[in-house]
């Protein structure tokens, strides 16, 4: 009988970074998630893995050990009024979709704001053809918010993003 695998999420690390972004890449190749229209290096996301801290935490989900997926929650907006918001992003290797992952990923993230990060909004913007993960965040009980038409353009095409979010009581 072959042993069921096992799943961990913990923070990501430094040499976490080539395979989140080789992950990205998979979804920058695929043009359904991203508003990259072509491939990222390391080196171009510096700045990007230097703005995560305790505060707005990067994770990586991991099955018997291997990287297979990442959530970030960034800060919504650059001003302080906006302290108890974050953004939230998941990033799951193709070859690793539909086994939880993404679930696994949002009730984590679920627990971590209710134990110590006591953010009140998360919000997650997802480009309408990306209907797994509006599934997905839909069935994590968050809402779809409203939607901003034409608002990016991605390889020429413009497009819709929808607006999911989900408040969390305050202390």
């Amino acid at each position: 009988m072959k042993a069921k695998p096992t799943i961990k999420i913990r923070r990501a690390q430094k040499a976490d970074q080539e395979t989140i972004v080789a992950i990205f890449n998979e979804a920058v190749q695929a043009g359904i998630a991203t508003d990259e229209s072509q491939a990222v290096t390391v080196a171009d996301r510096q700045d990007w893995f230097a703005q995560f801290d305790d505060r707005h935490p990067l994770w990586v989900v991991t099955i018997d050990g291997q990287v297979c997926g990442w959530c970030a929650l960034e800060p919504f907006y650059p001003n302080h009024a906006y302290a108890d918001s974050a953004e939230i992003a998941i990033y799951i290797h193709k070859q690793a979709r539909r086994k939880g992952l993404g679930r696994a990923l949002l009730n984590f993230v679920d627990q971590q704001i209710k134990g110590h990060l006591h953010f009140k909004t998360v919000v997650a913007y997802i480009y309408e053809r990306n209907q797994p993960s509006q599934n997905l965040f839909t069935s994590c009980n968050y809402e779809r918010w409203g939607h901003l038409p034409n608002i990016s353009k991605v390889n020429g095409e413009y497009r819709e993003l929808k607006i999911f979010g989900k408040n969390y009581p305050t202390a």
